[in-house]
């Protein structure tokens, strides 16, 4: 590297000289011109005018920079001085007669004179690369002309290298690459404007270490013939031009500027018309070849183009054809002209672009998946994916802000909205009933156009459908249309928001509820009856109602599948309700509130506002649990009946006749196992026992059932014994729920299988809490004692009277003998001395009706209440507070 004084003054002295060089010569010019004294230097010579658009110099002379110049001499780089270097740009003038034929018969012109012959000036600029000597500013080291087919090479960064046209090598080694960069950016203008046969080439070292790497810069480049009459040879050149100009991007870039300019791709599909009307097979294989070379080019504007209205059906004909398959043809321009899918408006909208985008995107979808899906790359792949994507998003966008979207949604209106609307109200009823099927058809193609938008783009278009009231439009298509498909767009749409965010739709759903009840006037915040409107749902159960018909009516595994996590999600108690106004549950918001309401240290002493902060946050957590019993309360009273209608045993004659696969019946299983352990015990108990489901579900452990399904139901029934609730016990045994079960222990006990596994559990389940407890000793040498649990006792007191000659054939097995001794223990007497066991409770008086809703509320009051008496008990006393004796030895 060769290091230079950048504060060198011979450099601003050369900087001057040219300054004023170049400001002498305007000066002189500009006399010249005036005066016409000068004979020499004038630009009117003999007479004749030069025109000053003869003369078109786009390319300035370049600021001085520091280099160093070397020439090759014997192999070696010989150092010639150094200076300072200028691309500067001169005008060279030669006098060229142009004889004229004159004949005796042609007369003379009278505007021409004869005394001045006829001549043309054809001025021609120059480009030098110009080196002054830095220590002699007059002495030039350096002056290059840039020339003939010379290729300049820049390597790494502060080098330029080339042989002239006399065959000298020469380099210049500049101090800095801002240098190089001015120079480099000469030579490129010089090439582009008039000198088209130089080039310059980058040079730089692999990336491996090996070898280096040319890239074309500027240079010589060919193109293809714009001929109006194409041929095969200029087809066939045209092919090679274009493949050999795909290895160099700058090559590639003067190519696609050269088909955008010169409209190329027309001349092209013209040629195609003329040459499938002579049938000439070969041209016809060139041209799709020829397009196909265009495509891999991977450039925006021109994929564009071709799908654009004036290009679309010639470009799929011409790649009808494939040197592939050269004796067959494809039909594509039939299948869009007859069969194809049509462009066809809900509403008519008078934004013509956005027309040209929707079909540009389909037709982007169909070169994709049609016509081009042999043959592209991922290169190509990708940028139509991308470009593809800008469209839809261009769409969807234009939905947001545009009121075609609100038109469609009140199609789906209530009638009286509607006799309003003047849009609606003359449509005939058939009419009305096509465009809402169309309305649906437009929605689901948003909806699945919106899967590959960001993350951010989908919720905001999603939170707009939601607000826009779309569960009136899901409504309609589930309980209105008839029509199978409508139904299944519908219900891929629903799966496809609630695949994006579940809790996005029931934030925005208790957003609109909770405005309802502001708005009201009679409304009560602290009733949560207030919402229960008779014969109307709530806002907040349209996703629910739509899923539980969803899951009731599709026919899809896999569908089905997706309901039911998401109904688990939407009825789960710690996700239905709190969120953060985007869908995303946030289960420490309550938590973090308080901590921000919290007394800071700059306000310590002011009890006042830390009560006030605190009260606060009580009155929140009191909304919310509010907020919370009235959401399933309304679950309970609109949802569920419908949801578990195949459960339900006191239902309807005309539901009851309905036939329900087995596998819809284990989905509708396992939610009511889920409701029965994570809702509050009253509310799913009082719907469960009241609407005999219990029952139900016994009968499903039958023989009639695939097992799948049979041990379902086992699974529900263990789960919901292991509650210990006494109300379900004292429904199961007054109605022998548990005959099924061990029917089917019967038949599977001798069997190494999930039945026996299964049954063999509950038992497992109910011997554990009876198995009595040793008493322990604590630290303090007192005996500790614990209450067996009454209800199980009472439950395996049941089972083994009523099943004893079954469990005897079977007490090897190790929980069905346990609970046989666990029953003799009790039978004998020998838990009496210290087991509390309520008298009342006892299998002769378990009523066979369930309790009402008071009297369950009142029994569990009670018991609560016991179970507080019972933690005073002192460890030592044998009698408790309510005078009940207590376990206290074996």
């Amino acid at each position: 590297m060769i290091t230079l004084d950048t504060n060198s003054p011979s450099k601003q002295a050369i900087l001057k000289m040219m300054q004023r060089e170049s400001s002498g010569d305007c000066e002189m010019e500009g006399d010249e011109i005036n005066n016409g004294n000068n004979k020499e230097n004038s630009h009117l010579m003999n007479g004749e005018h030069i025109n000053n658009n003869d003369i078109n110099i786009q390319v300035n002379n370049t600021d001085l920079k520091r280099v160093k110049v070397y020439v090759l001499e014997d192999n070696e780089w010989k150092d010639t001085g150094t200076g300072f270097c200028m691309g500067k740009i001169a005008t060279e003038t030669s006098m060229a007669k142009i004889a004229t034929e004159t004949t005796e018969t042609t007369p003379t012109p009278l505007n021409e004179t004869s005394a001045n012959p006829n001549v043309t000036k054809l001025v021609k600029p120059k480009a030098f690369l110009v080196v002054s000597n830095e220590e002699v500013p007059n002495q030039v080291l350096l002056e290059s002309k840039l020339e003939g087919n010379v290729e300049y090479q820049r390597q790494e960064e502060t080098l330029i290298v080339w042989k002239d046209v006399e065959g000298h090598d020469i380099a210049l080694s500049f101090e800095e690459s801002v240098g190089c960069d001015t120079i480099c950016n000469f030579i490129v203008q010089v090439q582009r404007n008039f000198e088209r046969n130089i080039s310059l080439v980058a040079v730089r070292s692999s990336d491996t270490g090996v070898g280096s790497v040319h890239e074309i810069i500027a240079g010589p480049i060919s193109l293809p013939s714009i001929d109006q009459k194409q041929t095969t040879p200029t087809l066939m050149e045209a092919l090679r031009i274009l493949n050999g100009n795909t290895v160099y991007d700058y090559l590639k870039n003067e190519t696609v500027e050269f088909v955008l300019k010169n409209k190329y791709i027309d001349l092209l599909i013209n040629y195609f018309h003329e040459a499938e009307e002579k049938q000439c097979l070969k041209d016809l294989l060139l041209l799709s070849s020829i397009i196909k070379t265009l495509i891999l080019y991977n450039n925006r504007d021109i994929i564009e183009l071709m799908v654009d209205d004036a290009h679309i059906m010639g470009i799929i004909g011409i790649l009808e054809y494939d040197t592939e398959f050269p004796t067959m043809k494809a039909n594509h321009r039939s299948y869009l002209e007859t069969s194809g899918p049509s462009f066809k408006e809900v509403f008519p909208t008078e934004n013509n672009d956005l027309k040209e985008i929707i079909k540009k995107c389909f037709r982007l979808q169909f070169l994709k998946d049609v016509v081009l899906v042999r043959f592209f790359d991922d290169g190509n792949i990708n940028l139509v994916l991308d470009i593809i994507l800008d469209f839809e998003t261009c769409i969807i966008n234009f939905l947001q802000m545009d009121p075609f979207l609100t038109r469609i949604m009140n199609l789906y209106e209530p009638q009286d909205k509607q006799e309003n609307n003047e849009l609606i109200s003359i449509l005939t009823e058939t009419e009305l009933k096509e465009k809402k099927r169309d309305g649906i058809k437009l929605l689901h193609q948003c909806v699945q156009m919106s899967k590959n938008l960001d993350l951010s783009d989908k919720t905001k278009f999603y939170r707009y459908l939601i607000q826009k009231d779309l569960f009136n439009v899901l409504q309609y298509a589930f309980n209105i249309e008839t029509d199978s498909n409508v139904r299944i767009m519908a219900t891929d749409t629903i799966i496809t928001i609630i695949e994006h965010d579940i809790l996005l739709i029931q934030n925005i759903q208790h957003e609109k509820s909770s405005n309802t009840d502001n708005s009201d006037p009679d409304h009560d915040e602290n009733d949560i009856d207030n919402s229960d409107t008779p014969g109307k749902q709530t806002e907040d159960m349209k996703l629910l109602s739509i899923l539980s018909t969803i899951l009731l009516t599709d026919k899809s595994p896999g569908l089905r599948e997706q309901v039911v996590q998401a109904l688990n999600t939407l009825l789960h108690p710690d996700g239905c309700i709190n969120g953060n106004g985007e869908g995303e549950y946030d289960s420490d918001g309550m938590l973090s509130n308080f901590n921000n309401n919290s007394l800071m240290d700059d306000d310590y002493g002011d009890e006042q506002k830390w009560f006030n902060s605190t009260m606060d946050m009580a009155r929140e957590i009191d909304m919310n649990d509010l907020q919370l019993k009235r959401y399933f309360k309304n679950f309970y009273d609109q949802i569920a009946p419908k949801l578990f209608a195949p459960l339900i045993s006191n239902i309807s004659t005309d539901v009851k006749n309905i036939q329900y696969d087995d596998y819809l019946l284990i989905h509708i299983v396992k939610l009511l196992s889920f409701i029965s352990t994570e809702h509050n015990r009253i509310m799913s108990r009082k719907f469960i026992l009241e609407n005999g489901i219990l029952n139900t579900v016994s009968k499903l452990v039958g023989r009639d059932h695939i097992l799948q399904l049979r041990l379902t139901a086992v699974r529900a029934i263990k789960n919901i014994v292991s509650l210990n609730d006494k109300y379900y016990y004292r429904y199961m045994i007054s109605n022998n729920l548990f005959d099924s079960m061990f029917e089917l222990l019967k038949n599977n006990i001798n069997k190494d299988n999930l039945a026996n596994s299964c049954i063999q559990d509950f038992f497992k389940i109910i011997s554990t809490n009876c198995a009595p407890i040793i008493p322990s000793t604590n630290e303090n040498n007192t005996t500790e004692t614990t209450q067996l649990k009454s209800n199980f006792l009472l439950l395996s007191k049941y089972l083994v009277e009523r099943f004893n000659d079954l469990l005897i054939q079977f007490d090897d097995l190790p929980f069905v003998k346990a609970l046989l001794i666990q029953n003799e223990i009790i039978h004998d007497g020998i838990l009496d001395k210290g087991e509390e066991f309520d008298g009342d409770e006892t299998l002769e008086n378990i009523p066979t009706e369930p309790l009402t809703e008071e009297d369950q509320i009142t029994e569990e009051a009670r018991d609560e209440t016991h179970d507080i008496e019972m933690t005073s008990v002192e460890t030592d006393s044998s009698v408790n507070q309510n005078g009940k004796r207590v376990y206290s030895e074996i």
